[in-house]
């Protein structure tokens, strides 16, 4: 149907003969070199570090415009193709023993790779040929898509976790007037080549299938509204051969929204409701599946110099949408958790993937100095009822999370800073409770000239309830002290500490201490040279709602980013 209202919107205006405007080309490029020092040793070298190793990664985007030669009433059309290029190889990872060739690691599978020799691979990652107009848009190749606040799809590159999964297949958006309506078809391309994590046992696809349509209805009154839908189809066999196999819908999701904004003058609000119906036992690991459901809502009211947000969410059996492309370290569909990313650990992770929790979090920011300093208070209490995947408790917990923080933006100095106190309070006494004690502040300051200091800290306490399998407290902190000339350069120094046996890195000062320098330079305004030495620690990375445990690091690092 999308397709036939593009059609539709080309055919249906008069058109006019116009010259072509400049063609424009853009690109970046990301570099990086990375120098692995392991502890792994080999039984006959227990003194050589033979098992080190060297990792090389490139990845290439390019961007051609230009506008179409025709002209139209509503304006001209204008053409896009992209096109992404990842690269990676391994060096100093081979070496003959006995007159034998050794190879320590397997960067690809025989699947991906089976004929390349050496340790290397290239791969033409993404590519996208688009068309858009004042009334549409159309793209054939890879696009990202989220419908609503992405509880029934949510497909888009999250860079701070290392994950840019797109869909193949064609997008399709019609604006006519006061609509959206929004269609995408294809299967899900997560990336191969890693940009910032190690790059080993790399393997094709899992192509999942994916169907979906929004349709959004803008300006009744003070209301935006939205209805959407969502097939998934997930497949078993890697790469294009799943194309072949019978099209099986494992899930159908249908939902709405209901936005309103500027109420009273003071008043925005925001509704999401979604089933998931589920065809297959994939989504529940070959159990017998049962309906899901998703509900979220948002208010935010503007009292005088005061700004209050309350959130409500309450998701039974949604996130198993999300149960076959776990292993593979990505989302279909990512719903609001309402909690504070930057502290969640293995034990929280589990609540932001939970199949069965209520919770709501009140937030007040007060502008106290308008522009200037703004400290706010918020609490988020939770119920969590879920037992499986990686729940450590085996009861039911009561979570209650307030923090308090403060945000002051000034001519000259800057700081941000947050805190607060976890509690997970398991059903009946036996269980006891998790106790998570954060802070973290970044602080800027002026030094001489154009030179600046910045300051982050990040400090964490954490104490176990019971276990099964009794874990061990821990303690962490994690710091960093730069000196900088404007954006031009900066001088970073890391000093990272970590009690937590669960962290599966080793220290390079100490067994529990990682410290390391790096030095960054912008010879250009569109050029960043970095160049990194030392070692951090492994630990679970959460940003959008999504969590990704990032291996540790000891070497050295070059990388190179440029726009041209």
């Amino acid at each position: 149907m999308a397709l036939w209202l593009t059609a539709w919107a080309l055919a249906s205006e008069p058109a006019s003969e116009t010259p072509k405007e400049k063609v424009v080309f853009s690109g970046t490029e990301d570099f990086e070199l990375r120098y692995w020092r392991l502890d792994d040793r080999l039984p006959d070298f227990p003194d050589s570090r033979v098992l080190d190793y060297v990792e090389q990664v490139n990845r290439v985007t390019l961007d051609l415009s230009f506008r179409s030669g025709v002209k139209r009433a509503s304006g001209p059309l204008t053409h896009s193709v992209s096109m992404q290029i990842d690269e990676v190889a391994l060096f100093a990872n081979r070496y003959y023993l006995d007159e034998e060739l050794q190879i320590e690691r397997d960067l690809t599978t025989p699947s991906l790779k089976p004929d390349y020799p050496g340790d290397w691979y290239i791969n033409p990652e993404k590519w996208k040929y688009s068309v858009e107009g004042s009334e549409f848009s159309l793209a054939f190749g890879d696009s990202y898509a989220a419908f609503g606040r992405g509880i029934a799809l949510n497909l888009n590159r999250n860079v701070d976790i290392d994950i840019d999964t797109s869909i193949s297949g064609i997008k399709a958006v019609f604006r006519p007037g006061l609509w959206d309506v929004t269609a995408v078809m294809g299967q899900a391309n997560r990336q191969q080549v890693y940009q910032d994590n190690p790059n080993v046992g790399l393997r094709p696809d899992v192509r999942h299938g994916i169907a979906g349509v929004r349709v959004e209805r803008f300006g009744l009154g003070p209301i935006n509204a939205g209805v959407h839908g969502v097939i998934y189809d997930f497949v078993q066999t890697e790469g294009l051969a799943s194309l072949s196999e019978p099209s099986v819908s494992d899930a159908i999701v249908g939902g709405g929204t209901v936005e309103a904004v500027g109420l009273g003058g003071v008043v925005d609000a925001y509704v999401e409701a979604d089933i998931m119906g589920y065809t297959s036992t994939v989504p529940f690991g070959g159990e017998d599946p049962k309906l899901g459901y998703a509900l979220y809502g948002s208010t935010s009211a503007y009292v005088g110099p005061t700004t209050w947000l309350f959130e409500v969410k309450r998701y039974k059996d949604s996130e198993r949408i999300n149960a076959a492309t776990g292993p593979e370290l990505y989302k279909m569909a990512v719903a609001p958790t309402l909690e504070y990313e930057r502290v969640v650990t293995e034990d929280s992770s589990s609540a932001l993937g939970s199949n069965d929790i209520v919770g709501a979090r009140l937030r007040m920011d007060w502008t106290a100095i308008p522009q200037t300093l703004v400290p706010y208070a918020s609490v988020g209490i939770f119920r969590d009822n879920d037992l499986d995947g990686g729940h450590f408790n085996k009861v039911p917990e009561t979570i209650f999370h307030p923090m308090v923080g403060v945000e002051s933006v000034g001519e000259h100095l800057t700081l941000i800073a947050n805190g607060g106190v976890r509690v997970d309070d398991r059903a009946g006494t036996a269980g006891g409770a998790d106790r998570q004690i954060h802070a973290d502040v970044d602080f800027k300051y002026p030094l001489f000239k154009d030179f600046h200091g910045d300051v982050a800290l990040n400090i964490e306490q954490f104490h176990w309830g019971n276990n099964p399998f009794q874990q061990t407290d821990y303690f962490e902190v994690e710091s960093a002290v730069s000196l900088q000339k404007g954006s031009m350069l900066a001088l970073t120094g890391f000093l990272d500490y970590s009690s937590n046996p669960l962290v599966d890195s080793t220290g390079n000062v100490g067994e529990d201490l990682y410290a390391a320098v790096e030095f960054q330079v912008k010879p250009l305004s569109a050029m960043t040279i970095k160049a990194f030495y030392g070692s951090y620690k492994a630990g679970i990375r959460c940003s959008g709602g999504q969590c990704r445990l990032l291996p540790g690091f000891e070497g050295a690092r070059v990388s190179l980013v440029a726009s041209f």
